[in-house]
Order: structure tokens, then C-alpha cells, then sequence
């Protein structure tokens, strides 16, 4: 039976209802996961030996750019690789590196088979023993290091250079290459902007080049021109007689026929045409004109051969209607500026009329195609 007291309750003593207080629970530590430069790093350290050399001798990231070079490429570290390495080494020295090498003349000098001491001279002991130290601090040698150090820092010992000069090779051979020349680039660098309201030039003539004084009186306008078709070059020499004032359009003194010299009177000073044989031109001011009459005069080529030569090296020289192209027109222009050479006095030459009787064109000399004369022209 149960104790009671005389309250009727019981005596035994009673449990706590209440909950224990728990001891204190330690949270896990949360692992952080690998983020992108842990991934980077493991990359980087699973990279095999022959890995790391290719990257270290092709790269322009390598930290061999970084580095002074004769801090690797020196004797002690020559000597703390194996007996292999060193042999292979050797190997890709030239002979002077070696004391076993007698410098001598060239193998082509005349004097080479007659010496007994030169048959040796390809037979250099190229081996670690025979290595001479200071080829290490040679000038040469550390100059050759640099230049390998400043490619491998502008990435010419990468890949893609390999592959870009392969490709030139390869460009270079077949003729498929094409190189822009640097006026071509420049062009293409600095096209000029278009200003619809700017005027376009006036075209230059040979009046113009009377007016600023390019062409004067008394100078000799020469022409020369070769015509591969008819395996001739026709020559001929033109005497500015005089300039027209007022529409500076010029008049020419010139030889009959094939004659290509003008008589010797008519290139001294002060002299005139006295046998009446020679020919005039007279108010000229297109160089197309001027190339179309002389040619007339020589005889020698035919009025349907004279331009085309131009037109087989124009891709577009006719229009759809049959008639000549701006480009055609430009071509024939261009070349009848490029074959007159003007020729004229010095000071001192200009009253030595004995002289100029003497010498070829009047003792004149020659100054410029009239087509570099135009380049000087403003225009105006």
C-alpha cells in the first residue's frame, strides 16, 4: 500500500513536469564550395611538364619576358643539368663556342684547298668539356637572347604567328599573297570626309602651267613613248616659241617626219627658224592634243593603233554604248602628261649662245615630266 500522510496525500517525493534543459548543440560548419578560381587554380596545377615548357617557351604571358635572361641562360646552370641535356645543348651552339675551333677564311676563298690546317676545321669537339664559359657573357650571345626574349614578349613564338607565317609562305608561293603597300594603307586609314558643298577642282591644262611660269618660252618640251605593238618608240622634240598672252595657250616649233631633234639653230638664243622646214603647233593647251599631233606628224603609228594599248590595259574601257569610258579617258590623259619632258637653261646658260650651239638641246637641262609639273600647279 501507499504511504499517506494524514492529509491523505503521499509521502514519496515527486518528479519535476518541467523539461530538462538541453546542453548547448554545435551547428556543422558549412563547407564552401570550390568557386571559379579554385577551378582556375586546379586547372593550372594539372598541367603536365611538356605543358608547362610549351607555355613558358611560346607564350607572351611567360615569366621568362619578366626575367633578366642572363639570370637563366648562364654557365652554373649550364653545369646543374644532366650529361643528356648538356650533349643536346652543345649541339645547337655554333663552333665558335667551343675551344676546340680554329678560325680560318671561308670554304669558298680561293686560298682554302691549299691549306692543310683548314681540313680539320669542320671537325670541332662539340661536348660540355670542350664549351667554352664565356660564351655565356658574349656579346653576341646575349644580344641573340634578347632579341628571342623580345619575340616570345610580342607573341611571334606563339601558334597563331606559326600559323600566320605559313600562311604567308604558302600565299608567297602560289602568288595568291597581296601585301598592301603603305600608300594603300594610309588611304584606306584616312579617307577624306565628302563635303557636298565643296567645289571640285578645276582641270589642270597646259595653259595653267603657263600662267604660274612651269612652262616658258624658250623651253624645249620633249616626247618619248614606246609602243610594244609595233616594236618602235617614237621621239620628238618641241620648241615653246611662244605663249599666248591673254588664253596662255602655247605655240611649238617641231622637226618634219620621223626627225626627232630640232635644227640647231632654232635651240640657241635669240635664233628663229631660217630655212622655213620645220612645222608649228600652234594654240595648244591639251597634252592629248599635243601627243595625237605629233604623232600625226611622225606617220609611224595609225590613228586606230595610237591608244590601244591603253585600251587593253583598261578593264572597263568602253561604256554599253560603245563609246569611251571616264576611266579610259583618264588612262590616255595620265600617259600623254607622264611622256613630255620639259628641259630648260640654267642662268648662267642663257646667253652662251656658243655653248648652246654646241651642246645637245641648246645646252638646256632637264627639269620634270610635265606630269610632275602639273602636281605643282595649284590650280588657280
Amino acid at each position: 500500500m501507499t504511504e499517506t500522510s494524514e492529509a491523505g496525500t503521499s509521502t514519496r517525493p515527486r518528479r519535476s513536469a518541467r523539461t530538462p534543459a538541453k546542453a548547448p548543440t554545435r551547428k556543422p560548419v558549412a563547407t564552401a564550395e570550390p568557386g571559379p578560381q579554385s577551378k582556375r587554380k586546379a586547372r593550372a596545377s594539372a598541367k603536365s611538364p611538356e605543358e608547362e615548357l610549351e607555355y613558358l617557351l611560346t607564350n607572351a604571358k611567360s615569366e621568362l619576358t619578366k626575367v633578366d635572361i642572363s639570370n637563366v641562360l648562364n654557365y652554373n646552370n649550364f653545369l646543374e643539368l644532366s650529361e643528356e641535356s648538356q650533349l643536346r645543348l652543345c649541339s645547337l651552339l655554333p663552333p665558335t663556342a667551343f675551344s676546340t675551333f680554329k678560325p680560318s677564311v671561308c670554304p669558298t676563298h680561293p686560298d682554302f684547298p691549299s691549306q692543310p690546317q683548314f681540313a680539320d676545321e669542320m671537325d670541332v669537339d662539340q661536348t660540355p668539356a670542350t664549351l667554352d664559359p664565356t660564351i655565356f657573357t658574349s656579346p653576341f650571345f646575349l644580344s641573340a637572347a634578347h632579341t628571342w626574349q623580345d619575340h616570345l614578349f610580342s607573341a611571334w613564338l606563339g601558334t597563331k604567328a606559326a600559323a600566320d607565317l605559313e600562311t604567308f609562305k604558302k600565299g608567297a608561293k602560289d602568288g595568291t599573297l597581296h601585301a598592301p603597300w603603305k600608300d594603300e594603307t594610309w588611304d584606306q586609314n584616312h579617307r577624306p570626309t565628302q563635303n557636298p558643298k565643296k567645289k571640285h577642282p578645276p582641270v589642270l591644262d597646259l595653259t595653267v602651267l603657263a600662267k604660274q611660269g612651269l612652262i616658258q618660252e624658250g623651253d624645249v618640251i620633249v616626247y618619248k613613248r614606246t609602243f610594244p605593238a609595233h616594236d618602235l618608240t617614237v621621239e620628238k622634240d618641241l620648241l615653246v616659241d611662244s605663249i599666248n598672252p591673254t588664253s596662255h595657250t602655247i605655240n611649238l616649233l617641231l622637226s618634219s617626219g620621223t626627225k626627232p631633234a630640232l635644227h640647231p639653230s632654232l635651240l640657241a638664243a635669240g635664233s628663229h627658224d631660217v630655212d622655213g622646214t620645220d612645222l608649228s603647233m600652234d594654240d595648244i593647251a591639251d597634252p592629248v592634243a599635243l601627243e595625237r599631233g605629233v604623232l600625226d606628224v611622225d606617220g609611224r603609228v595609225g590613228s586606230s593603233s595610237k591608244y590601244e594599248q591603253d585600251v587593253a590595259a583598261c578593264p572597263n574601257a568602253l561604256t554599253p554604248g560603245g563609246a569611251p569610258s571616264d576611266e579610259l579617258k583618264n588612262m590616255i590623259a595620265v600617259r600623254a602628261w607622264k611622256a613630255f619632258t620639259l628641259w630648260r637653261w640654267r642662268d648662267e646658260m642663257r646667253n652662251q649662245v656658243d655653248a648652246q650651239l654646241l651642246q645637245e638641246r641648246g645646252a638646256r637641262e632637264r627639269v620634270a615630266t610635265l606630269f610632275y609639273l602639273r602636281g605643282c600647279a595649284d590650280g588657280t
